[in-house]
């Protein structure tokens, strides 16, 4: 596996979440407005979610070729694709990492949905409600993973131990964190007695999610900022070289 530099590390994280702090407050915004909030548990919000992953995509593929001057397939186990390997090998290589990825994902949204419905959601009544909520939490937490170190660290990124200063691994880990205590906390307003649309399952606990995903953004932006601003100003300037 191909490990970043600190440095390349802590900029790639930052690029990270101020990208996802710029565009998904607007995404959040577009979806108030348009009352489309209250859609979150209907096949008809599909688009918003391919939406989101499209964004991913290109926040990653900048992130590689931009800020880190790497290749956009396969994250940091690109090299493993290129070292004494032939452009047929690496292609096929690549597609085997995306239909790994596709396996991951549709994996850990059967475990979503299993894991909502021992909470105590209906199966059978709300079945697509709970099945959009686990898709989109898929896409907020397990998809930027398969993305930046591939879909072997997927389970690993989760239930293993956690590298050592590896700011990228702690950064994702982060947003599943915060993103699923997104989830855990909007329940907590279903079951009062307010009769509000909003309560309605699951629209609190995927709002949570979208507002979690933007506070563990938010909280890593926040936390990146000053390493990096301390790493620049420790650089002797060229006067002094």
């Amino acid at each position: 596996m191909m490990l970043l530099s600190s440095n390349e590390d802590n900029k790639l994280v930052t690029f990270y979440s101020g990208f996802t702090c710029i565009y998904f407050p607007i995404v959040l915004g577009l979806l108030y407005v348009s009352d489309n909030l209250y859609n979150v548990g209907k096949y008809s919000f599909s688009p918003i979610i391919v939406l989101i992953a499209i964004l991913e995509c290109a926040k990653y593929v900048i992130g590689a070729y931009y800020v880190c001057k790497r290749s956009a397939i396969g994250g940091r186990q690109d090299e493993r694709y290129v070292i004494g390997s032939t452009r047929k090998s690496n292609t096929k290589s690549k597609i085997k990492e995306v239909i790994k990825c596709f396996m991951i994902m549709t994996m850990m949204v059967a475990i979503y949905f299993m894991v909502i419905v021992l909470f105590g959601a209906e199966i059978f009544s709300k079945h697509e409600e709970t099945l959009m909520l686990s898709v989109l939490m898929c896409v907020l937490t397990v998809f930027p993973i398969c993305l930046n170190l591939g879909a072997n660290s997927v389970l690993s990124l989760l239930f293993g131990p956690k590298p050592v200063n590896d700011t990228l691994w702690s950064s994702l880990l982060k947003n599943v964190q915060i993103t699923v205590f997104g989830v855990w906390l909007g329940a907590f307003v279903i079951p009062l007695d307010w009769d509000r649309p909003w309560q309605e399952w699951p629209i609190p606990c995927s709002s949570g999610a979208l507002f979690g995903y933007t506070a563990a953004n938010i909280y890593t932006l926040v936390s990146m900022v000053p390493k990096l601003i301390k790493k620049e100003s420790s650089k002797p300037s060229r006067k002094q070289r």
